[in-house]
């Protein structure tokens, strides 16, 4: 009987077409060599649209990703040595670091000018890191790029029915026109997630990876900015707090009710990285609790990373995002050469959702976004210490997922998710992906968590490298292949000699960092606009 289940769900496998998963990102590299044959090819026709609704789509490049062209780190030394930070960063939070590592790191930690360079380089290559998670496993899996974040968009076509224009910020009296920036901003966000969405669905995409998020404190600041620009004078905190639970409030309404149009989409968000619970504070998209939607934490191991956002009822489950290895834009080989780097945070953890979704979809394609999202969270390993942090109070249990997903050609969901739990059916090799080495076992995969384990990993200890305030656009603009068991790049000639002695434990490798929380949200906060789009949501970003 289970030769014959197992023999189905390869035959399934075989005839369906792999399933997509869009990334809205800050782009990613069209020309990497283990991405390009990955990439759903666009079709002719205003970016792949049948010509009659192109007007729909007028004026909008959801594929402009020429900026990967030309590297923002010119300096090959520079470029090593930013290598080398990232790659410490991430031994630190697994085991510590020598002492000399430690005052490397540290001196360079205090470099400012080093540390703008940091963050450009982790903006630029952000959408390439999520790619190459989101590729991790599974060679039946498309990617779909969609540039979503840090770009200007021009304004929609009048024709699009789907999207309500924005009204110019015309009004009488400072107040009133600090209200209609507040609606301009909350048009300009929703806006353009009503815009992706459509465009996606037009391309049957079936899982969508969102790495980003708009977080209750970069609101705060930004409405006390702008009060402070516009009206002349300090805001009340009571009245503050009410415009942003009145703005989180009214965004979580319009997305929800576009998230409700397209029911046959995965939506996978990334929690946040503040350390924060979401279920007292805000955060955009995560917050949207719909049968097609699923929050994710970033795990440390079998723990929370202590980074990462949380909430009972509105994160769902946790998944790997500490010291995550993933693909770098080729533009920064200097032979050809692939180049890995690791990052942390809920943007890598969303993706590894999204790639075992994909799996999930690839083992059976008459799975629904709700049954897919029953089996990732009903099939993870439930923790006494994550009962009241996350929903599933579970990790992420890759072996356990995909059985499910074959034993439900042949049974209920709820038999096929009960028979996968008991663990009692072994899967010798991964049936679902045609050409694809076997899927990770539980205990390799438990083995690879557990070499990651750092030390306590803080909010603090995140840098905030990815992302700078949609305030610094103009206010008419919108805004792993490899996983953590890869070998880092090495370290060049010229980068300091460091010592093999472990660190002591309390010299982790960002110790020294001030939470992003309290630093200003943006270079650009002399200039108080609203944001208007999302930001990369791999460090603890107030970038909303």
């Amino acid at each position: 009987m289970m030769r014959l289940l197992f023999l189905s769900s390869f035959l399934w496998a075989f005839s369906a077409p792999g399933a997509t998963i869009a990334i809205i990102d800050t782009g990613f590299d069209l020309d990497h060599e283990f991405l390009r044959p990955k990439i759903l090819k666009k079709e002719t026709d205003e970016e792949g649209i049948d010509p009659a609704l192109s007007n729909q789509f007028h004026g909008w490049s959801f594929h402009d990703n020429s900026h990967l062209k030309e590297a923002v780190i010119q300096d090959q030394s520079i470029l090593q040595e930013i290598l080398l930070f990232r790659n410490l960063r991430a031994k630190g939070h697994r085991e510590g670091l020598s002492p000399e590592e430690f005052e490397w790191f540290g001196r360079k930690n205090a470099d400012k000018d080093f540390m703008k360079k940091v963050k450009s380089f982790k903006k630029h290559a952000h959408g390439t890191f999520v790619a190459g998670i989101a590729l991790r496993e599974g060679e039946n899996i498309n990617i779909f790029p969609i540039r979503g974040l840090h770009i200007p968009i021009p304004v929609v076509a009048v024709k699009d029915s789907t999207i309500e224009p924005t009204e110019p910020a015309k009004a009488s009296t400072a107040q009133a026109r600090f209200q209609k920036e507040i609606k301009n901003s909350l048009d300009r966000v929703s806006r353009k997630f009503r815009k992706i969405c459509h465009y996606l669905s037009l391309r049957r995409i079936e899982v969508v990876n969102a790495s980003y998020g708009i977080t209750y404190k970069n609101i705060m600041t930004k409405f006390r900015e702008m009060h402070r620009e516009i009206v002349g004078q300090e805001i009340e905190e009571h009245v503050l707090m009410d415009e942003v639970n009145k703005y989180f409030e009214e965004l979580y309404r319009r997305s929800t009710a576009t998230i409700q149009r397209y029911p046959r989409m995965l939506f996978i968000f990334s929690a946040g990285n503040s350390g924060l619970d979401n279920d007292a504070f805000h955060h955009y998209p995560s917050k949207i609790k719909l049968p097609n939607t699923i929050s994710v934490a970033a795990l440390n191991g079998e723990y929370l990373a202590t980074f990462s956002n949380y909430g009972q009822a509105s994160v769902d489950i946790g998944a790997p995002g500490v010291a995550i290895l993933s693909l770098v834009p080729k533009v920064y080989s200097k032979d050809g050469a692939e180049i890995y780097s690791p990052s942390s945070g809920t943007s890598m953890a969303a993706p590894y959702i999204s790639n075992l979704a994909a799996q999930i979809i690839n083992a059976n394609k008459k799975l629904t976004p709700g049954d897919v999202k029953r089996i990732i969270m009903e099939t993870g390993e439930e923790k006494e210490h994550l009962k009241n942090k996350l929903v599933s109070a579970a990790l992420v249990n890759n072996q356990k997922a995909l059985k499910a997903a074959q034993f439900s050609h042949e049974m209920s969901l709820d038999a096929a998710i009960n028979l996968a739990r008991l663990n009692l059916v072994p899967i010798e090799e991964d049936q679902i992906s045609i050409g694809m080495a076997p899927a990770i076992s539980a205990e390799a995969l438990h083995k690879r968590a557990m070499e990651s384990i750092p030390q306590a990993i803080t909010p603090e200890e995140i840098n905030d490298e990815v992302t700078k305030s949609e305030s610094s656009l103009p206010k008419d603009q919108e805004k792993e292949q490899p996983d953590n068991s890869g070998q880092l790049p090495s370290i060049p000639p010229e980068t300091p000699k460091v010592s093999a002695d472990p660190a002591p434990a309390s010299q982790t490798s960002e110790q020294s960092l001030k939470p992003s929380e309290e630093m200003p949200a943006s270079s650009s906060e002399s200039q108080p606009s609203l944001p208007e789009a999302q930001s990369p949501d791999s460090s603890p970003s107030l970038q909303q």
